[in-house]
């Protein structure tokens, strides 16, 4: 029987050697590395993963040792290191730790180490060589993700299209100011010819910079019975493709000197020179458009690699229609089609988005432009509402038609430019170009199906009301001033009107008229209660000076046309009623002085009227020189009627207050029609 004591060392010598074996089996020859694949063929090795900062990886960094005949092997140390490409970290603080960095291989040739990420964020990496022998290395990849990561993701893509959106208004504003007038003659000249009405509709939206406003913009003309809906049909075709400017300057890629662009523009903003202050407007708000795309790029670049993010974009990608969805719906949100474009451009910039995926978003985001003009079209005329429904109509049927096409579509915008960004803006361009040539040429029949479609109202007693005056254009100080000017030629014919029919009153004893008279004063004080605070709000706009003086003179117009209004309804009614009841009768030769008097101020009164609604100011000059001829004709009056007196005539004398009475007052409605002359002369 062998002795213990023999037994025991023996035991000890065979276990020491089965414990070096895999090692002295690979002593002298090497080890291959490779990235660890479970049982189920994946991929477990951890390699791409993404946290968050101050947080663990959900899984281990995992490899496999295998030998020169591919058979796992056991016990072999393998190093696990963090690297920086190209050079050392000069501090470790903050950084990722590697829980264990020298780990021996298991029976199953995988070694594995935790890794927690420090306070910093970014893309990390990680080496991974064999300790003693030979072998190849193997580098991991992770990325870290700042805390809170998804909430600055959000308030980044929300800012920028702020800052986006802002841009697009502020240069819009500065563009409206250098056209001025122009684009309210540009809107005025719309003829029933349709082609006309296309250009005017990329010219306008160019100033505006924004579709959606300039079909609000149709809505409330129509409304307002100043277009036709043939003319309008038009125009909103136009605007549509004047929008793809705006987009097409995105598409370059040039907000990295966004900030350049913007402190250019603010240089240029502080001038004294108004021109070079409205110019530097201008280019400070495309400056701004342009950093608005730098912070939506730089908050949606953390979110690329994420396989949410990507799954998404995959899904979109896959199904088209919940992709036009939701794309309308975000544009109807933020109302504006460029804006979501723009987001779609920033996708691009950072190579989160294929074209395949993007047209979908650019369908989407040209049916949700529409939600601005059906909003604009509610409470209005049954025109307007067809403007609007039109609008949403071609946009609809356009993407439909387009659909069956997708694929040859994408290949056209594809071989139309070498860049990812300028095909997105192509597709959007092509897609409006081509909406605009299929309906252009029947836009009338166009416009017959829809007045068939959409009822006109029914007719109903109203209140007597502004027509011409919209909330919705003031954001064009010019295009306002043009409705607050209709409004106001309104109110113009509404007083000459019962001026001229004052003067019945007196020679006829009309007591039915003098109180009808007297009641449609109350319309012109309507009037004047409405385009006073119209104006009012339309000042604390950004307005040219052009526009600025001409709303000023439309102010001073209207309290002038309102006084003449008090005059006749509260004082030369109240005589008409004296003179109604006095005893004895008017002497035929005082009526026919004031008969005389009032058809010369009448006179005066249609010439005020006439220079205001052309703005002719040699017209306005007469009726100045015509001013001091009707002084001198009512100081020959009072003569001539104090020397009357002096014949002690008794009708003269118990009439005589309110002859010179009436006298005074058709000299103050001289001096309130002359003062619209000199608003038209820019003397006020």
């Amino acid at each position: 029987m062998v002795s213990v004591r023999k037994t025991i060392p023996f035991a000890v010598a065979v276990l020491l050697f089965l414990a070096i074996l895999p090692v002295a089996a690979h002593a002298g020859g090497p080890v291959s590395l490779s990235y660890a694949i479970g049982l189920d063929g994946r991929d477990v090795s951890g390699n791409g993963q993404i946290g968050v900062a101050e947080t663990a990886l959900r899984g281990p960094l995992r490899v496999r040792v295998v030998d020169s005949e591919g058979r796992p092997v056991e016990g072999v140390e393998v190093r696990f290191r963090l690297i920086e490409e190209g050079s050392r970290f000069e501090s470790f603080v903050g950084m990722p730790q590697i829980a264990q960095p020298l780990v021996t291989t298991g029976p199953n040739g995988h070694a594995a180490t935790p890794l927690a990420f420090g306070t910093k964020d970014g893309t990390f990496h990680i080496l991974c060589a064999p300790e003693a022998i030979d072998g190849n290395s193997l580098v991991f990849t992770v990325k870290a993700y700042r805390k809170h990561w998804l909430a600055f993701t959000l308030i980044g893509i929300v800012g920028g299209l702020a800052l986006f959106l802002f841009g697009i208004k502020f240069g819009g504003r500065g563009l409206q100011k250098v056209a001025g007038h122009k684009l309210r003659d540009t809107v005025c000249k719309l003829t029933a010819n349709r082609f006309l009405g296309l250009i005017t509709g990329i010219a306008v939206t160019v100033v505006l910079q924004s579709s959606s406003a300039t079909t609000a913009m149709m809505v409330s003309f129509a409304n307002a019975g100043i277009i036709m809906l043939s003319q309008a049909l038009g125009v909103i075709l136009g605007a549509d493709i004047g929008t793809t400017l705006t987009v097409q300057l995105i598409a370059f890629r040039i907000f990295d000197y966004a900030l350049l662009i913007v402190a250019i523009g603010f240089v240029l903003f502080l001038a004294k020179s108004r021109r070079y202050s409205r110019f530097g407007q201008i280019i400070m708000g495309f400056g701004m458009i342009f950093f608005g795309m730098s912070v939506m790029a730089t908050a949606v670049a953390p979110a690329k690699d994420h396989p949410a993010f990507v799954s998404f974009m995959l899904g979109v990608e896959r199904n088209v229609g919940l992709a036009i969805l939701t794309s309308a719906i975000f544009t109807a949100i933020v109302q504006s089609s460029a804006a979501t474009i723009g987001l779609v451009l920033t996708f691009a910039f950072q190579g989160v988005i294929s074209i395949e995926a993007a047209i979908p978003l650019v369908l989407g985001a040209n049916i949700g432009t529409c939600a601005t003009a059906l909003l604009a079209s509610l409470g209005s005329t049954a025109e307007g509402r067809r403007i609007a429904w039109a609008h949403t109509f071609f946009k609809i049927v356009a993407v439909l038609l387009l659909l069956p096409f997708l694929g040859k579509f994408t290949a056209l915008v594809t071989s139309s430019a070498p860049s990812l960004t300028r095909q997105i803006a192509n597709a959007h361009s092509f897609f409006n170009i081509a909406a605009a040539l299929i309906f252009i040429p029947f836009v009338k029949p166009w416009a017959a199906v829809f007045r068939f479609l959409v009822k006109e109202d029914e007719v109903s007693v109203t209140a007597f009301k502004p027509v011409y005056l919209d909330q919705r254009v003031l954001d064009a100080p010019s295009l306002a001033l043009g409705q607050a000017t209709r409004e106001t030629l309104r109110m113009a014919d509404l007083t000459y009107a019962i001026y001229s029919q004052s003067i019945d009153v007196f020679l006829r004893d009309d007591e039915t008229l003098r109180t009808r008279l007297s009641e449609d004063d109350d319309k012109i004080d309507t009037l004047e209660e409405a385009i006073t605070p119209y104006l009012t709000a339309l000042s604390g706009s950004e307005m040219s000076d052009d526009d600025a003086e001409r709303s000023i003179s439309l102010l001073f117009i209207v309290k002038n046309l309102e006084l003449i209004g008090d005059v006749v309804s509260k004082s030369l009614m109240d005589l008409a009623l004296k003179k109604i009841t006095v005893s004895p009768r008017f002497s035929s030769e005082a009526l026919d002085r004031i008969r005389e008097y009032h058809d010369e101020i009448e006179t005066t009164f249609q010439m005020a009227i006439d220079s205001f609604a052309s703005q002719n100011k040699k017209l306005a000059g007469e009726i100045v020189e015509r001013k001091s001829k009707m002084n001198l004709l009512e100081r020959e009056f009072h003569r001539e009627h104090l020397s009357l007196l002096s014949g002690d005539k008794e009708e003269v004398i118990a009439t005589s207050t309110i002859f010179l009475d009436v006298i005074s007052d058709l000299k103050r409605i001289n001096s309130y029609a002359s003062g619209i002359a000199y608003a038209v002369l820019g003397k006020i």
